[in-house]
């Protein structure tokens, strides 16, 4: 496997799904390829990839599109360090953060009876930064943040398969339902997943504060608080970009 990993798919990975002429995309950190009517991706945690691949490959979302493995020709979810999933149709709306969350709520009652597995438990820097957000792992967070520690308090919520990047990546198309791409695992309460979406629509686009006092009002603080510092925790150079929930959630 290329080490580069912006580095395009190797010939056997395009061999492996008999696909040619991959084109790179804007999204996924551009790491990312379209090919043949499919999506070619880094597979990053190999037991966590072949895990979501068998997860997503049986799932069933009522009203809604989710996105779709595929296996390669040798039948394996992943070949060389890199996965296969069927394109689907859309594009990221940035003003339909109340649709995002509807279609969050679906894909969650979707995957609320999957079973936890070994494979969430991985080490890629995201979660890592998830446990640091939740208090079971110990990390280096800027000063701007470290007020929300002092306000998290035990979450006594149910905890399931969440989406942990579902802000970016859910896709709209005229006449079609909504699609979930990309799907980031976690073992947290579904309102988790919420809650991410909330502070990085706030922080990355624009949106306003109104989103984020309905999202306290049927939540309350706890996971919110825990989304700013798992982003945070992820990169301290976003704290800036997360700084205005702070008030709100201190309040």
């Amino acid at each position: 496997m290329d080490d580069d990993p912006g580095a395009l798919p190797p010939p056997s990975v395009l061999l492996a799904w008999d696909v040619s002429d991959p084109v790179r995309l804007s999204g996924g950190q551009g790491l990312t390829f379209a090919a043949g009517g499919l999506v070619l991706k880094r597979a990053g945690d190999m037991a966590q990839a072949v895990w979501i691949a068998e997860v997503l490959d049986t799932v069933r979302a009522d009203d809604g599109r989710v996105i779709r493995p595929v296996r390669s020709r040798l039948g394996t979810w992943v070949v060389d360090g890199w996965s296969a999933w069927h394109w689907l149709d859309g594009e990221h709306w940035s003003d339909a953060w109340d649709d995002v969350l509807e279609v969050s709520a679906r894909f969650h009652r979707a995957v609320a009876d999957v079973s936890w597995s070994p494979a969430l438990a991985a080490s890629h820097r995201w979660a890592v930064a998830d446990r640091v957000a939740w208090g079971e792992a110990g990390g280096d967070l800027p000063q701007s943040v470290t007020p929300l520690l002092a306000l998290r308090r035990p979450v006594d919520l149910p905890c399931q398969l969440v989406h942990g990047d579902l802000g970016g990546n859910v896709l709209f198309s005229d006449g079609q339902p909504p699609a979930v791409i990309d799907v980031s695992p976690y073992w947290r309460p579904a309102g988790y997943a919420d809650a991410i979406v909330v502070a990085d629509a706030v922080a990355w686009f624009g949106a306003g504060h109104d989103l984020v006092e309905r999202l306290l009002r049927a939540q309350g603080i706890q996971l919110l608080l825990r989304a700013v510092l798992f982003r945070v925790a992820t990169d301290p150079e976003f704290a800036p970009a997360y700084a205005s929930l702070g008030p709100l959630i201190t309040a």
